[in-house]
């Protein structure tokens, strides 16, 4: 019988229901409720789909207390992170809270492929059979049978593109409206294909055995090439030092990289009860000195990252790389134990790191979604310390990531409100009240504020709307003109056919752009950097005694013929 656990008629019946209630539910959250209570998308959406799969991943029998038992407790867990996220970005507009909620769904998967081994070992017992090998077997089948799952959704909509295609060339538009316009049909078709792949992953083991096979195999091919990749590379640190790393690429994330990689590929081809791996003995010395001397690459990441740290203080990125690095290390220091102690047969320890490993991952991911370690909360107190300690001054504060940060981010912000320090430059004061008002003030910038708030030196062309219009285009780079007198207009024939351009100078944004007007009317035509040391007091200056002159440019275009080619001179 191919089926090791096999599904009763009720259970698969089951479970092709719960897909199609989770692809409704979707469609509903989703179509009705997420546009109007978008705090749906942080509690029904996530907390549904946390359901479910426990349930297609696990179930054996619907009655199973158990399976309830264990379904309420992840939902309740998966609701209180949720609604812990919701809340810390309650000011983000939709568009930053659909971002946030994709990396939380990620999350949410990886959460799930560490938590089921331990829920399916429980509920899908086996007798005879160490834990550690159930969670090696239980890991493997849900890894590959996800893989099925997108194979499978993929393979269904090209399926439903063809026949949408096909009946389209006769002018029948029926299917292409039902697959690809009715909403509920899409939702409705993933979960049915979803529960449908899973069925048949979990009644014919022997399939997923066939591809978990495969991929070990590969894996015991790569294995040998990435141990002497690591030891090879190590041995060339000392010689090159990791300044040069560190000038090209993030020295923590190519080291946490490698030792991940050796890990991962160990634990692949290292199955349970198999005391020694399966290479000739050269090779076989060749893998267990790497794995010796993995725990090297995640120490000298930890290092490196803590220097950065040093330097620039926490952010959300080297928080989470910090726990990575915990992790690897926790990882390869219990190989290098295991090996030490234990050198005919270290797999039993092994076994026992890795359940140990995945524990302190699952947990870890648990408290970043929780205020015990908000990455937002503890990069925000970071980098206001840096601040208020003097190590960073008031125009190295980065806006963008307190604006990026959630609650505390609009915290920190509105305290910079009432900071003199920071508030007494326009431009940063502007780009904080923006931020602070949920805008970039792209809408509000009108030909009116320009006319009233662009000073016009004496013996220049008077501005027109159609000026302004173009003006108004490129507002991006004239922000502050939006505050009185920042901005100067100055009339000056660049091209010598007898018409002035407009050359607008924008303080506040370091700029300088050139308007030119033809037949259809201006049209900005150049912009540069203003130079160090050009202020307004100095174009005013030299305005008032004449001396704003156009310097010809010493480099000419080539002419074939009647054609041009212009050439971009470096300078």
């Amino acid at each position: 019988m191919d089926a090791v656990n096999s599904l009763s008629s009720s259970t698969r019946w089951g479970m092709v229901l719960t897909g199609l209630v989770q692809g409704f539910l979707c469609y509903l959250l989703t179509v009705y409720l997420i546009p109007k209570h978008s705090g749906w998308m942080f509690y029904a959406l996530p907390g549904s789909l946390a359901l479910s799969s426990v349930v297609l991943f696990s179930v054996v029998s619907f009655k199973q207390r158990a399976l309830w038992v264990w379904s309420a407790l992840i939902l309740a867990v998966v609701l209180g992170m949720g609604g812990w996220l919701k809340s810390s970005i309650s000011a983000e507009d939709s568009w930053r809270q659909y971002a946030i909620l994709w990396n939380y769904g990620w999350c949410l998967i990886l959460m799930m492929l560490l938590v089921l081994p331990w829920m399916q070992y429980r509920l899908q017992a086996e007798p005879g059979v160490t834990r550690y090998a159930h969670f090696y077997t239980q890991q493997w089948q849900n890894i590959l049978t996800l893989l099925l799952i997108a194979i499978a959704n993929g393979l269904v909509w090209l399926i439903l593109l063809l026949w949408s295609g096909l009946f389209k060339l006769a002018n029948i538009e029926f299917f292409n409206k039902l697959f690809f316009e009715t909403e509920w049909f899409v939702y409705l078709v993933i979960g049915l294909v979803t529960s449908l792949t899973v069925i048949l992953a979990r009644q014919h083991p022997r399939l997923i055995v066939a591809i978990q096979k495969l991929l070990t195999l590969i894996a015991t091919g790569l294995l040998p090439l990435v141990s002497l990749l690591v030891l090879l590379f190590l041995l060339t640190l000392p010689l090159t030092g990791l300044s040069v790393i560190s000038q090209r690429i993030s020295t923590a994330g190519l080291f946490s990289v490698l030792a991940l990689i050796q890990l991962l590929l160990t634990a692949m081809v290292w199955e349970p009860h198999k005391p020694q791996l399966g290479y000739p003995r050269a090779l076989r010395y060749l893998i267990q000195t790497a794995i010796i001397v993995t725990p090297v690459y995640p120490l000298l990441a930890g290092w490196a990252l803590w220097l950065r740290v040093g330097q620039y203080g926490w952010s959300a990125e080297r928080l989470q790389g910090a726990l990575v690095v915990i992790v690897l290390v926790v990882w390869s220091v219990g190989y290098l134990i295991s090996l030490l102690r234990h050198r005919q047969n270290p797999c039993a320890s092994m076994g026992k790191i890795h359940l140990g490993v995945s524990l302190l991952g699952l947990t870890l991911l648990v408290l970043l979604h929780t205020p015990v370690l908000d990455s937002w909360r503890i990069s925000v107190n970071s980098h206001m310390a840096r601040y208020q300690s003097g190590k960073i001054k008031a125009d190295q504060i980065s806006l963008y990531m307190l604006s990026h940060s959630g609650k505390p981010g609009r915290e920190a912000m509105l305290a910079l409100q009432k900071d003199p320090e920071f508030i007494k430059d326009a431009k940063r004061k502007r780009e904080l009240t923006q931020l602070l008002n949920g805008d970039l003030g792209t809408a509000q910038l009108t030909a009116a504020m320009l006319a009233k708030n662009v000073m016009v030196t004496s013996g220049s062309l008077p501005p027109d709307k159609s000026l302004w219009d173009a003006v108004i285009e490129q507002h991006y780079r004239v922000e502050s003109c939006r505050e009185t007198d920042s901005c100067v207009l100055v009339s000056q024939d660049l091209n010598g056919d007898g018409q002035p351009e407009q050359v607008l100078y924008a303080f506040g944004d370091n700029a300088l752009l050139v308007f030119s007007r033809d037949e259809r009317g201006w049209e900005f035509k150049a912009e540069t950097t203003l130079p160090e040391g050009v202020t307004k007091a100095v174009l005013l200056k030299a305005v008032r005694e004449g001396k704003v002159g156009a310097k010809p440019k010493a480099w000419r275009d080539i002419t074939l013929g009647d054609e041009t080619v212009v050439l971009e001179y470096r300078r």
